[in-house]
């Protein structure tokens, strides 16, 4: 069997966030880019135009205006098949408003006009110049970070056993509760973000002191009433639900206290719930990993389900890790995008030797599962070292060929046996 030396590039942990750019701009040196964030680029939901600027991304753009990036290529000719993506121009202005958008020339003249439909928004329900950053919902739950359907298991008496979500389709879907000797009710809802609210749940881990917490809430789940059933677990007054990032990581959603045994000054007390055969450490942990950090216990798993995606058999004989600062570069070479979150760089060989290396770098999808793409194994093209501008366009090619992998316990026994072998430093 033919062994390996694998490397790894952690990007801000598990269940940290990272957001990657995919547009680079061609008339600036690759040196000197930077791509902008959606925070970044000052569009107010009042103005009707915008002029753009060195590090500008079709993607933040889109953010900031409720456009999809896909669309604004279009109305500006950009060919994303054909890597165009890279010559994003500097000074043309898009001027947006009433569901259009006019695209100018830094002279001024017209280089395109187009009506924007609703399926060219990213929230259909809004109009064009009425964007969204993650600012303004900072503890949302992304829909599409969910594996459908999810499941969420309830513990204790007079409850659902479960509570199922559909919204695998878009934002419209399904909720279905499996209750003890009724059955299943499904009922018609709807995913959306709401401004922060704060809610309290009764913790799910059954904790007796500090047992009911406040959490921060952005996504809600707005089921419609049926008159389908005997016993209505949904009513006009009792039909919203929550997600949140529970405080180990995990999934959680918060539901009505259907058992109705609140005490006195606790009827808004929410019943937290986790995600099924998810990776909430709440969950008892596997004695394979007992005495050893989250981290650790981290590392493992995702070295673990990556040694099982490329096909490597065996163990490693040590595993390395280093924290990497803000601006770690995507490639080690001049002219690279950097990644503006805290990194971690895993490495791992299977019996010493370097003849054969694979580079993984990843970031959390905050939900028990990860985005990644794989490095180059070598840099013997001298452009690495001679063109900033080539070396750009690689890593950005690198960010556009993610990928996504759920991390979750059923590997816990191989990755128990390799948890020993991880070195922090």
């Amino acid at each position: 069997m033919k062994k390996k030396i694998i490397t790894l590039g952690v990007v801000s942990g598990l269940f940290g966030v990272a957001v990657f750019t995919d547009f680079g701009e061609a008339t600036v040196s690759a040196s000197g880019w930077k791509a902008n964030y959606p925070d970044t680029i000052q569009i107010s939901n009042n103005q009707k135009e915008y002029t753009m600027k060195q590090g500008d991304t079709l993607w933040a753009i889109g953010q900031k205006i409720n456009v999809k990036y896909q669309k604004l290529a279009e109305i500006n000719g950009i060919n994303l098949t054909k890597g165009d993506q890279y010559v994003l121009p500097i000074g043309r202005v898009l001027s947006f408003g009433d569901n259009k958008i006019t695209v100018k020339n830094k002279d001024g003249s017209i280089y395109s006009q187009s009506i924007i439909k609703d399926k060219d928004k990213i929230d259909p329900n809004k109009g064009v110049g009425e964007g969204n950053t993650q600012e303004d919902y900072p503890y949302a739950v992304a829909r599409e970070g969910l594996t459908y359907p999810a499941t969420f298991d309830f513990h204790g008496m007079n409850v659902p056993n479960s509570v199922t979500l559909d919204f695998s389709q878009g934002n419209s879907g399904k909720v279905i509760f499996d209750i003890n000797l009724v059955g299943q009710q499904e009922y018609n809802a709807n995913f959306s973000n709401i401004p922060t609210k704060e809610i309290r749940v009764s913790n799910a881990d059954g904790t007796t002191g500090n047992r009911i917490r406040t959490v921060k809430v952005n996504t809600e789940i707005t089921m419609e009433p049926t008159n389908s059933y005997d016993r209505q677990l949904v009513t006009d007054k009792i039909n919203k639900l929550y997600l949140f990032v529970n405080k180990n990581g995990g999934i959680s959603l918060a539901t009505p206290n259907y058992a109705g045994n609140y005490a006195d000054g606790e009827a808004d007390v929410m019943l937290e719930v986790l995600l099924a055969n998810s990776n909430n450490v709440q969950n008892p942990v596997t004695n394979v990993f007992a005495g050893y950090s989250d981290e650790q216990i981290e590392y493992a798993r995702v070295t673990e389900e990556l040694l099982q995606y490329y096909g490597i058999v065996g163990q490693p004989i040590e595993i390395s890790v280093t924290k990497n600062a803000i601006g770690h570069q995507v490639l080690p070479f001049n002219g690279s995008q950097i990644l503006e979150e805290n990194s971690v760089t895993l490495s791992f060989n299977m019996d010493g030797s370097m003849a054969s290396t694979v580079y993984v770098t990843y970031i959390s999808n905050h939900d028990g599962s990860i985005r990644f793409y794989r490095n180059p194994n070598h840099y013997q093209d001298a452009r690495y070292d001679t063109d900033p501008e080539w070396v750009k366009e690689e890593s950005v090619k690198l960010i556009n060929s993610i990928q996504t992998l759920r991390i979750t316990t059923a590997n816990d026994p191989q990755a128990g046996g390799i948890i020993s072998l991880i070195k922090i430093s």
